[in-house]
C-alpha cells in the first residue's frame, strides 16, 4: 500500500472494540489535471466511503459530492487561486483519506472571450435601435470576439430581467418581449458567453413602450387642458411639446400662439373627443399637410365657445391632427394643428 493511502484499523472485537473497522482511504483520482477556474467533475476511487462523505481539493471543498459506492465518489473542483499540485482529502465520521498531490491545477494563459457590444433591433422601417414595444419581436445581436475561439463555438445564455421569451442559439436571438405593460421601462438584456473554463457577461438597456397608449395619452391630455379656458395660456400648457428639431420648435411656437388668441376670443363651455387614432411611422410623413413625424395621432374633436366679442355660442367640429416624436428614451408631441370639418370654423383655431 502506498504512502498516500491512508488506513485506519483494529483487530479483534471486545465490548470497546466491536471488531475490524473497515479500510478507508483515497487510492485514484482521475482525471489528475482541470483548470484553475474549476468545475472540473472527478473521480474519487478509494475504499470505506458512505453517505455523507464530504471532499476537500488543496483544502477547499468541493462541490457536487456524490457517494456512487462504497469505492467510488464523484465531485467538482472548486476554482483555485493558486496553480499545481494539491492534495485530495475524504472527510467521514472523523476519519480523514489524503492522496498526496492528487490533482494538479493548470492556469491557462488564453483569454476569455470580449462581448463588444450587445443591440436589440425592431423590424419597422427606421426604429430606433434597443426600443420595443410591448408585445414586438426584436432581433437581439451581439458582437463577440475571442482570440483562441470562433465565436460560433462560444456557448451563448440570454435572459431579460423583465422576462419575454428568447428564441434561437448564439450571438443573435430573437426576442419577444412581454405581452403587456402599463408603462414605459427600461429592461435589461443581459448576455453570459463562455469558453468552457471562462465565462464573461454584458447588459445592455432597452427602452419598452405601449407607443400607441403613450402617444394618444400625451394628445388627450392636451387637448383636455386646452378645453380648460380657466387654465393659463403658457408654457406650461405645452410641457410634453419637444423643442427639437426645428420642426418641432417652429410646431410648439405656433401652438402657444393658437391657444393664447383662442382664450383671447372665447371661452369653451364644453368639448367632446372621439377616440384617437394613431400610427406609429418612424422617421415617416402624416397624411395632413404632410408633416415628418415618428407618429400620427388625429382625435375627432368638438368644442362649444362662447364667443367674448359678441357672446354668441359657436360649435367646431373637426380632426385635431397632432404630430409625436420619440427623443431622449420618449414620446413627446410635436406639432398640434386643426382640421375643421367646414371652413365656418377656421376662426376658432388655425
Amino acid at each position: 500500500m502506498s504512502a498516500a493511502l491512508a488506513v485506519v484499523s483494529s483487530t479483534c472485537g471486545s465490548p470497546t472494540n466491536p471488531g475490524p473497522v473497515a479500510e478507508f482511504g483515497v487510492q485514484s483520482v482521475t482525471p489528475g489535471t482541470g483548470p484553475a477556474a474549476g468545475g472540473t467533475e472527478l473521480t474519487i476511487r478509494g475504499s470505506g466511503f458512505a453517505a455523507g462523505a464530504a471532499v476537500t481539493i488543496g483544502g477547499r471543498p468541493a462541490t457536487d459530492v456524490t457517494v456512487r459506492a462504497a469505492d467510488t465518489i464523484s465531485a467538482k473542483t472548486p476554482a483555485s487561486t493558486i496553480s499545481g499540485a494539491v492534495d485530495i482529502a475524504v472527510l467521514l465520521n472523523g476519519r480523514t483519506g489524503t492522496l498526496a498531490n492528487g490533482f494538479r491545477y493548470e492556469v491557462s494563459t488564453n483569454t476569455p472571450p470580449t462581448i463588444k457590444s450587445i443591440v436589440a433591433q425592431g423590424k419597422r422601417s427606421k426604429q430606433p435601435a434597443n426600443f420595443g414595444d410591448y408585445g414586438e419581436t426584436l432581433t437581439v445581436t451581439a458582437v463577440v470576439e475571442d482570440a483562441q475561439a470562433n465565436p460560433t463555438a462560444l456557448k451563448y445564455q440570454w435572459n431579460a430581467s423583465c422576462g419575454g421569451t428568447f428564441t434561437g442559439t448564439g450571438a443573435q436571438v430573437e426576442w419577444k418581449t412581454p405581452a403587456t405593460g402599463t408603462n414605459a421601462t427600461t429592461c435589461i438584456v443581459d448576455l453570459i458567453v463562455s469558453d468552457g473554463p471562462r465565462v464573461v457577461s454584458g447588459t445592455a438597456p432597452v427602452r419598452l413602450h405601449n407607443s400607441v397608449a403613450e402617444v394618444s395619452g400625451l394628445a388627450l391630455e392636451f387637448l383636455n387642458e386646452f378645453a380648460d379656458s380657466n387654465l393659463p395660456a403658457d408654457e406650461r400648457m405645452l410641457r410634453n411639446f419637444s423643442d427639437t428639431p426645428n420642426e418641432c420648435r417652429e410646431g410648439k411656437a405656433a401652438e402657444l400662439k393658437d391657444v393664447q388668441d383662442n382664450r383671447k376670443k372665447y371661452v369653451i363651455n364644453s368639448h367632446n373627443y372621439g377616440a384617437p387614432t394613431t400610427t406609429i411611422n418612424f422617421g415617416g410623413v402624416c397624411a395632413f399637410r404632410s408633416r415628418p413625424s415618428d407618429a400620427c395621432i388625429a382625435t375627432p374633436v368638438e368644442w362649444n365657445s362662447t364667443k367674448l366679442e359678441d357672446h354668441s355660442t359657436e360649435i367646431a367640429k373637426g380632426v385635431s391632427q397632432i404630430t409625436g416624436i420619440y427623443q431622449n428614451s420618449r414620446w413627446w408631441l410635436c406639432r398640434s394643428e386643426y382640421q375643421p370639418a367646414t371652413n365656418t370654423s377656421l376662426t376658432f383655431m388655425h
